[in-house]
């Protein structure tokens, strides 16, 4: 069975690719020197000279350029902010190599007795020039190449998302009008026809609205939380309708009202707490729904199963997991047990709609 755990590397296999990294340094090296350097004053010696050096600055460039990428692209990823990462991106690349090339060449002067700052300036120097025009290139090169795989890695989070949105909202849907669901609305507002017309037309303008919301949040990515709770509250009418004292619930989200959240979220899991959980006079299901310190949303209820209950796949919990990655690296939360049963889910400010 696969984990998705990654196979640690072994250490032959670090040191190859340690040895392989100096190779390409020192070709690159070598190659860059073609061209400052009179191929008949080559020796051994200026090979294996040149062979340092560009060990010396080439790898401390190398995996400190490689740190600020991987850095930049948490804090400013490309597709959110083109145009300020270039620029952020250039300048500390560009100063990050100058920083590098003046600490190895402050060591190779102390370490050197022939070369000094004359010399330097001389033989060292147009080398520079060349390794920085390469280092800007390949600056270039590799921040487009990084640019388009994560546009190809957005497309593909897109269509993932599409596709947990789309059944997110097909299993709400499917929830909605299964027969037992359509049975128990009708013979609940059968019941309050024969004894209170009033409330069993109040109920069908509920029980339209929950519908109208299911058609309306088709295509819709993210809601008011304002919004979600209006629908709610008409979910939850319905059920109450149904269940009356032996359902219990309450709704506390004043502080994040002018949040967004994924549609049907919520009522995905009241559902699933009164799928699965007993509620009746004698073990009423309590359920809580408030707001956390990080503006988060949780649902908790009261853990009673059902003797007789269809076993959960858990797919709505995971389809919404993965919608929620797409928006916020804060996670979707599961506590099972003993006595509730809490999930917690983060809400997003207006800005990310």
């Amino acid at each position: 069975m696969q984990t998705g755990k990654s196979i640690p590397r072994k250490p032959y296999m670090k040191l190859l690719i340690f040895l392989r990294d100096l190779l390409i340094l020192i070709v690159i090296g070598n190659f860059l020197t073609l061209f400052t350097y009179p191929l008949e004053l080559w020796s051994l010696r200026a090979v294996l000279n040149n062979c340092l050096f560009s060990i010396a600055i080439g790898y401390p460039a190398w995996k400190g350029m490689y740190f600020l990428v991987t850095l930049l692209e948490k804090r400013l990823p490309w597709l959110k902010f083109p145009i300020k990462r270039l620029v952020v991106q250039v300048i500390s690349m560009t100063l990050f190599a100058g920083v590098v090339i003046f600490l190895g060449l402050s060591v190779w002067f102390l370490l050197s007795d022939e070369l000094t700052f004359n010399n330097s300036m001389q033989d060292v120097l147009p080398s520079l020039g060349v390794a920085y025009i390469f280092m800007i290139l390949a600056l270039i090169v590799g921040s487009s190449i990084l640019f388009f795989k994560k546009w190809k890695e957005a497309t593909v989070q897109q269509e993932e998302l599409k596709r947990a949105h789309l059944a997110l909202q097909y299993q709400s849907l499917r929830d909605q009008v299964r027969p037992h669901f359509l049975f128990n609305s009708l013979s609940s507002l059968v019941t309050l026809i024969n004894t209170d017309s009033e409330k069993a037309t109040l109920f069908v303008h509920k029980l339209s609205d929950v519908y109208r919301y299911l058609l309306e949040q088709r295509e819709i990515e993210l809601v008011d939380v304002t919004e979600e709770i209006r629908f709610l509250e008409d979910y939850l009418y319905l059920q109450k309708i149904r269940f009356g004292e032996s359902l219990q619930v309450s709704v506390r989200l004043e502080r994040i009202k002018e949040r967004m959240i994924i549609p049907l979220s919520l009522q995905m899991l009241v559902e699933n707490a009164i799928k699965h959980n007993e509620a009746s006079a004698s073990h009423p299901l309590t359920i809580e729904i408030g707001s956390t310190e990080g503006m988060g949303v949780r649902i908790s209820n009261t853990l009673q199963p059902k003797k007789l209950t269809e076993n959960s796949s858990g797919l709505g919990i995971e389809n919404l997991r993965k919608r929620l990655a797409f928006y916020t690296d804060e996670p979707l939360t599961v506590q099972d047990g003993p006595a509730t049963y809490t999930v917690t889910i983060p809400t997003l400010p207006k800005q990310n709609r």
